[in-house]
C-alpha cells in the first residue's frame, strides 16, 4: 500500500499522518502539502491549480486521503466565493493526475452538505448545502465519485461532524474557547437560549474511521462521520464546567439566529468503519486535561 495525504498539517489531517506513520513504513506515506512537514516525505505545492508535476508523478500511490481543504472559521468564511472555489480547484488538480496504479479514494467531506431540516440525518437525506463550503464540498464528492467511478476503484466520501479534541485549541471553536475560559476562571459566554442540538465526534474516532476505510471490503461510499448522539450547547457547557470541577457562570447573551438542530443517524458508521464510540464524556475529560497541561506550561 503507497498511500498520498493532503492537508497533513491540518486539525484532523495531522492526526491521521501521526497514525499513518505508526502504522506504515515511512516510505509508504507521502504528504502532499504546501508546506514541509516532519517524519514523513512531503511534496511541496506553491499553486492548488498546479502542483508544477508530471502528471506520472503519483503512477505508485495505491490509496488517497484527500483531507486538504480550506475550512471557513466562521458563517462569513464559508461564504466566501474565493476561498470555497479553491476546495475545487484543488481537487480537480489532484484527480488531474494518472494514478495508475490507485485502488482506493478517501475524501473527507462535511455534514454541511445536508438541507437544513428538523429531522435526523441519514446518507439519504436531502443535499441542500446552506453555505458555498457546503456546496463545494459536495462538489468535490461528485468529482471524487465520477474519477472512482471511471476507473473502477473505490471511493468513500466521508462527512466529517463536529470533531472535538487535542489540537482544535488552535481554532475558534465552542469548545476549546469554552474550556480555555474554564482555565482561566471567567464565566462561559452563551449566545441564545442554548437548547439547539449538536453532535459531536472525537478526533481519535475520525483517524480511526479513515485508516479503517483503507482497509475495508465495504462499498458503501458515502458515511456520516458523526455521533448518533446529540446534547444541547448549553448542557455540553455544563458538562465541562462539571468536568472542571469549579463553580463558574454562564453568562446567556441575546442572539438573533434561528434555531437549527443537527441530528445525525450514523448507523452505517458504526457498522462498517466504527465499532466503538468514544463517549463525550470522556473526550471532553481528554480535552481538558490536555489544554489544562497547555495553559499550565504557558503554552
Amino acid at each position: 500500500m503507497k498511500i498520498l495525504l493532503t492537508g497533513g498539517s491540518g486539525f484532523i489531517g495531522s492526526k491521521i499522518l501521526n497514525k499513518l506513520i505508526s502504522n506504515n513504513s515511512t516510505s509508504d506515506v507521502i504528504a502532499l502539502t504546501s508546506k514541509q512537514l516532519n517524519d514523513v516525505k512531503c511534496i511541496i505545492y506553491k499553486n492548488i491549480n498546479d502542483f508544477g508535476l508530471d502528471k506520472d508523478y503519483f503512477n505508485d500511490i495505491t490509496h488517497i486521503i484527500h483531507a486538504g481543504a480550506f475550512i471557513p472559521k466562521n458563517i462569513f468564511e464559508a461564504n466566501d466565493q474565493s476561498k470555497c472555489l479553491t476546495n475545487i480547484e484543488y481537487t480537480k488538480e489532484l484527480l488531474s493526475f494518472n494514478f495508475k496504479k490507485l485502488e482506493a479514494i478517501i475524501h473527507l467531506s462535511t455534514l454541511d452538505v445536508y438541507a437544513s431540516t428538523h429531522n435526523r440525518i441519514c446518507e439519504n437525506s436531502k443535499i441542500d448545502p446552506i453555505s458555498l463550503y457546503g456546496a463545494s464540498k459536495f462538489f468535490n464528492e461528485k468529482l471524487v465519485k465520477y474519477y472512482a467511478d471511471e476507473r473502477g476503484i473505490k471511493h468513500f466520501n466521508l462527512r466529517i461532524g463536529h470533531v472535538y479534541g487535542p489540537g482544535e485549541e488552535k481554532y475558534k471553536k465552542v469548545l476549546p474557547n469554552a474550556i480555555r475560559n474554564v482555565l482561566l476562571n471567567t464565566p462561559i459566554e452563551l449566545w441564545g437560549d442554548g437548547s439547539d442540538l449538536r453532535s459531536f465526534i472525537f478526533i481519535d474516532d475520525v483517524v480511526e474511521t479513515v485508516i479503517n476505510a483503507l482497509n475495508t471490503t465495504s462499498d458503501i461510499s458515502d458515511i456520516n462521520v458523526v455521533s448518533a448522539n446529540s446534547i444541547s450547547i448549553k448542557d455540553l457547557l455544563t458538562k465541562i464546567i462539571e468536568i472542571s470541577g469549579k463553580n463558574l457562570e454562564i453568562l446567556q447573551k441575546p442572539s438573533t439566529h434561528k434555531k437549527r438542530d443537527l441530528v445525525f443517524d450514523n448507523t452505517i458508521l458504526i457498522s462498517n468503519l466504527l465499532k466503538n464510540e468514544t463517549d463525550l464524556t470522556e473526550g471532553l475529560k481528554i480535552e481538558y486535561e490536555y489544554m489544562k497541561k497547555l495553559y499550565e506550561n504557558n503554552i
